[in-house]
C-alpha cells in the first residue's frame, strides 16, 4: 500500500464540450480541493499542450497533467520545450503525460512511419527525460533523436509518466519514467499484470525511485440511476472492444467472453465502472489495496454527458476518498 494517502483528480475530457465548459470543470475540481487535473488528448480533439498551457496560467493550486500527449504529435524535444513552458508559466504544477496514443491514425493524420511500439518508446522517452532533467541532451536514435538544450525557467523534478496498460510497455515506465498512467484496467488486473511489470522496471534502476506514481483512472457516474448509468457505459466499452489494443488488455483482464462477442457482459461493466456510493468506496479502498498513488475520476454513464451530473460525480467521489 502507498505510504502517502489516495490522491484524488478529475479526468477532464474535451470531446464535444467547449473549452469554457473544460475550464468550468476545472474551476470546480480546484474549489472542492481536488489534487489533480487528467486531460485526455483524442485524435481529432483540441490540443491538449495549449490548453494545459492556459490552464496553468487559469488555476492557482491544482496539479495539471497531459493523460496523455501522443508521442506522433510532437518530436520529442519539442514535447519537452512545451510541457517545461506550462510547467514554468504554472509556478511547478504540471506533469507531462505521454503515450503511444491511436497510433496508426496519428501516424495517417501527421504523416509519420510505423515505427516499433518499444523501443520507439525507449528513444523518446530518452530524448524527453534528458532535456528534462538534465537541461540538454544529445541522442541519436533509429526513430527518435534530440540535439538541444532548454534555457528557460526548469525544475529537474519535473514529472514524465507513460501511459500504457501493456506489461513490457509498464516495464519500461518503471525503469525510465517517474510514473505510470494506467486507463481502463481493473483492480486484478493490476495485482496480476501491472505491478509485477513496474518491479522488473525498477529493478533496472536500483529499485522504486522516490517520487514514481501509480496513477489509474476510475470510471464513475453517480446519476442516482446506476442501471441507466451501466447501460451508457457498456456501450462505451463496445466501441474499446473494437481496438485491437484494448482487446488484447479486456483479454488479459479476463474478459474473453466480452472480447469474442464485442459486447460487454454485466461482470466487465461492473469490473470497470463503480455507479454507486458503495461500488465507489468499494474501489477505491481497492485500488489503495493494489498500490495506486493516485485516482483520475473520469465521468461515465450519464454524467459523462451531462455537465451537472459531472460536477456531482466529482464532488461526491472526493468526498468519499476523504471518508475513507
Amino acid at each position: 500500500m502507498s505510504a502517502e494517502r489516495l490522491r484524488v483528480g478529475a479526468v477532464v475530457d474535451g470531446g464535444g464540450i467547449p473549452i469554457s465548459a473544460m475550464i468550468e470543470i476545472v474551476d470546480h475540481a480546484e474549489d472542492i480541493g481536488m489534487d489533480s487535473i487528467w486531460l485526455p488528448q483524442m485524435p481529432n480533439q483540441l490540443d491538449v499542450a495549449t490548453v494545459l498551457a492556459a490552464l496553468a496560467a487559469h488555476t492557482k493550486r491544482v496539479r495539471l497533467a497531459s493523460a496523455v500527449l501522443p508521442m506522433y504529435s510532437r518530436p520529442p524535444v519539442v514535447m519537452a520545450q512545451s510541457a517545461l513552458t506550462a510547467d514554468a508559466i504554472s509556478g511547478g504544477r504540471v506533469a507531462l503525460g505521454l503515450g503511444l496514443g491511436h497510433r496508426a491514425v496519428g501516424d495517417w493524420m501527421v504523416g509519420g512511419q510505423p515505427a516499433p511500439a518499444l523501443p520507439a518508446t525507449r528513444e523518446y522517452l530518452t530524448v524527453v527525460t534528458s532535456l528534462v532533467r538534465d537541461g540538454e541532451v544529445n541522442f541519436d536514435g533509429t526513430w527518435y533523436s534530440g540535439h538541444a538544450a532548454y534555457i528557460g525557467e526548469r525544475r529537474e523534478d519535473f514529472p514524465v509518466y507513460l501511459g500504457s496498460f501493456g506489461p513490457k510497455m509498464i516495464e519500461l515506465a518503471g525503469e525510465l519514467a517517474d510514473g505510470v498512467i494506467l486507463w481502463m484496467c481493473t483492480t486484478d488486473y493490476l495485482a496480476k499484470h501491472v505491478m509485477p511489470a513496474l518491479r522488473r522496471g525498477w529493478a533496472r534502476r536500483g529499485g522504486r525511485p522516490d517520487g514514481f506514481k501509480i496513477v489509474a483512472m476510475m470510471h464513475a457516474g453517480l446519476s442516482g440511476d446506476p442501471d441507466r448509468d451501466r447501460q451508457v457505459f457498456g456501450r462505451t466499452l463496445g466501441a474499446y472492444l473494437r481496438v485491437a489494443t484494448y482487446r488484447g488488455l479486456f483479454t488479459r483482464s479476463g474478459f474473453a467472453d466480452s472480447v469474442a462477442s464485442t459486447r460487454p457482459d454485466d461482470a466487465m461493466v461492473r469490473a470497470l465502472g463503480a455507479f454507486t456510493e458503495d461500488e465507489v468506496k468499494q474501489r477505491l479502498e481497492e485500488f489503495r489495496r493494489c498500490g495506486v498513488d493516485e485516482i483520475g475520476v473520469a465521468p461515465a454513464g450519464a454524467a459523462k454527458a451531462s455537465f451537472d451530473l459531472c460536477l456531482k460525480t466529482l464532488t461526491r467521489v472526493y468526498e468519499i476518498a476523504g471518508e475513507g
